[in-house]
């Protein structure tokens, strides 16, 4: 049952057996005998939502890049956003704490609304360097993303690239309306198809977590919005100017092999911890 049902409780499993077998085993006893079998209680892990047709479109991504090298990717940009949270809690920072201390200070962390303010960035990335970081507001329509992002930043920095610069660029709704791809087409700059659902792919991730990590150092219980802000701005500019992780031709052979992004993301988790 525990491998058919994987989000079954160890009273869930109780309780199953006593109706099926009548015979009712401890929690205790049910526990251990998962243990024996190797099998233990972790958070799920988070992935992205992906159908089969997501992952067949991500394989055949993958099939025509892969034996791309790095001077094919020398006029590519990848870009991106993300979000920073002004407090952002660490589920995995554990407390030691007496019985009876559950909902003392010095054990409790302190909920705010909304992560007590949230600061959305845009920023993109190449073989040589990278844009400057944009902080734009939570909705990021057509419009805005024209006018405030490709205009000033984006297509500047595409055309240093070179003559057949190429923009990756996902596929949400304020990417996509026709005007933006007219616009494109009147700049000189080439989309480059990606396939849906396929974070993993976009190297900028690294530069996120990379951003997330050094913010999160600095940020203190009186560091406010304006703040949060200037250290993104700040720490973005102190990450070097250089990118050494593509996503061809090393993920994409790495995905090709496993046959499914889904295969790849499982055998790259294992590699990390080996490693």
């Amino acid at each position: 049952s525990a491998l058919r049902c994987r989000r079954l409780s160890s009273t869930d499993l109780q309780s199953r057996l006593a109706g099926r077998y009548c015979r009712r085993l401890s929690a205790q006893t049910i526990r251990n005998r998962l243990h024996a079998a190797n099998l233990r209680s972790h958070r799920a892990a988070r992935s992205p939502a992906m159908t089969a047709l997501h992952r067949q479109a991500c394989l055949r991504w993958c099939r025509q890049h892969v034996h791309c090298n790095r001077n094919m990717w020398r006029n590519v940009m990848f870009r991106d956003e993300s979000r920073f949270c002004l407090r952002q809690l660490d589920r995995r920072v554990k407390v030691w704490r007496r019985c009876g201390e559950l909902y003392v200070d010095c054990s409790t962390d302190r909920i705010r609304s909304f992560g007590g303010g949230i600061v959305m960035v845009w920023g993109g990335i190449s073989l040589t360097g990278k844009t400057r970081l944009v902080i734009n507001g939570c909705n990021l329509n057509a419009e805005r993303y024209r006018d405030e992002i490709l205009q000033p930043v984006a297509i500047p920095y595409l055309h240093s690239l070179g003559p057949n610069s190429i923009l990756q660029d996902d596929n949400a709704l304020s990417h996509r309306p026709g005007f933006i791809r007219d616009y494109l087409q009147n700049v000189g700059v080439e989309r480059m198809e990606w396939p849906a659902s396929s974070p993993d792919l976009n190297p900028i991730g690294n530069l996120w977590d990379q951003l997330g990590r050094a913010v999160r150092a600095r940020v203190t219980n009186t560091t406010t919005l304006a703040d949060l802000r200037q250290m993104l701005v700040e720490e973005w500019d102190a990450i070097p100017q250089c990118l050494s992780s593509l996503p061809g031709p090393q993920i994409c052979r790495d995905v090709v092999e496993a046959g499914s992004p889904r295969c790849y993301r499982s055998a790259n988790r294992k590699a990390k911890k080996r490693g």
